[in-house]
């Protein structure tokens, strides 16, 4: 019995022995926390705890009514002084003769000039819409305009340009005056005009000046600076008397300046004297209606039809023309691409067609 109690108490006194190694041991492989040859370990980022948003339930939205009806009426955007009382009520003639004839909810909305007109196509406001040629050429660039139609003014769709010089001046001409056309190839006859002075009508003139001058750069003839008479009739005295300029242009296919009252009374024989050297096409489009890319087809078509039908009226293009300031002689459907001689004759210019249009550029038919 002692022997076992010896025994246990020695075991016991190993087994506390060996405790008391094993803890010093661990404690040595520990490093003290207040070594200062510690490097101290990079501060961790601090964990974002994301905070919790109540869910919102979804809003009901209006359901908008569709284009034409009550509520959601057709909207055609004329160009208009306030103070253009008379083109203004003949507007909403318009809007109320298209509406009679579609059943749609039909109105006219007025604007004074292109830029506001611009925003309010841009911002989806109108569906319909007038333009002249380089507003729409800017506004279907953007993608938002396309033309739906294009009105018939002096009885043409679309109108040119024509090289002026005086006889004398030696010349060659490649205009058959019978025909009323031109004949050879463009660049023959407008080469000739390298290195002499032309007479244009002002910077902003799309006839008398921008097309022309377009022409001329296509066919790669350089000209000495510009006189700008501001003024057709002004062009064919200039080449009447040869002081002034070598060469002079004008609109063509809508009548001709040589042919004014005051020419015919002051200088008669300026007829004969100055002579037409070359004509274009009819490059340049009459105004034309156009509209949003986002109005569906079907109530285009029938808007389409129903101005179609405006000249049965009536009184139908009288109002339209006096809401436009302009003859309305017809209508006819054309493709985009109708453009395409205008912008082909503008391309070579490099032109700022936004900065054009917002400066309210004379881009209309001249007469």
């Amino acid at each position: 019995m002692d022997t076992f109690k010896t025994l246990s108490k020695n075991a016991y006194l190993k087994i506390l022995l060996g405790f008391i190694l094993i803890t010093f041991t661990i404690s040595a492989c520990v490093p003290d926390s207040t070594d200062p040859t510690e490097t101290p370990s990079a501060t961790p980022e601090p964990f974002l705890t994301p905070t919790q948003t109540a869910t919102l339930r979804p809003t009901a939205t209006a359901t908008q009514p569709p284009p034409g009806s009550e509520g959601n009426p057709i909207s055609i955007g004329f160009i208009l002084k306030p103070e253009d009382i008379e083109a203004n009520a003949a507007a909403e003639d318009v809007a109320f003769l298209i509406a009679e004839e579609t059943g749609l909810q039909v109105e006219s909305a007025l604007y004074p000039d292109f830029q506001s007109l611009s925003a309010a196509v841009v911002n989806g406001d109108l569906d319909l819409f007038w333009l002249k040629p380089l507003e729409y050429i800017y506004l279907n660039w953007e993608g938002e305009a396309q033309v739906v139609l294009l009105t018939n003014h002096l009885g043409v769709y679309a109108y040119g340009v024509q090289f002026m010089a005086n006889v004398n001046r030696g010349f060659t001409s490649y205009f058959d005056p019978e025909a009323n056309a031109s004949f050879g190839e463009p660049i023959t006859a407008l080469q000739q005009f390298s290195g002499t002075r032309p007479c244009f009508i002002d910077p902003t003139s799309l006839p008398g000046y921008l097309a022309p001058l377009g022409l001329l750069t296509n066919t790669s003839t350089p000209t000495l600076d510009p006189i700008f008479t501001y003024d057709y009739e002004a062009t064919v005295r200039a080449l009447y008397i040869q002081e002034i300029c070598d060469f002079g242009v004008s609109y063509a296919l809508i009548g001709d300046p040589r042919t004014s009252s005051s020419i015919l009374q002051d200088i008669p024989e300026a007829q004969n004297d100055v002579v037409i050297i070359w004509q274009s096409d009819g490059i340049i489009p009459n105004i034309n209606l156009s509209a949003s890319r986002d109005l569906p087809l079907d109530i285009l078509f029938r808007l389409q039809e129903a101005f179609l039908d405006l000249p049965s009226t009536s009184e139908g293009l009288a109002l339209l023309s006096t809401a436009l300031n302009y003859q309305v002689e017809a209508f006819k459907i054309v493709e985009d691409t109708f453009y395409n001689p205008l912008r082909a004759a503008l391309v070579p210019l490099e032109l700022d067609l936004q900065q054009l249009t917002m400066d309210n550029i004379n881009n209309e038919n001249p007469q």
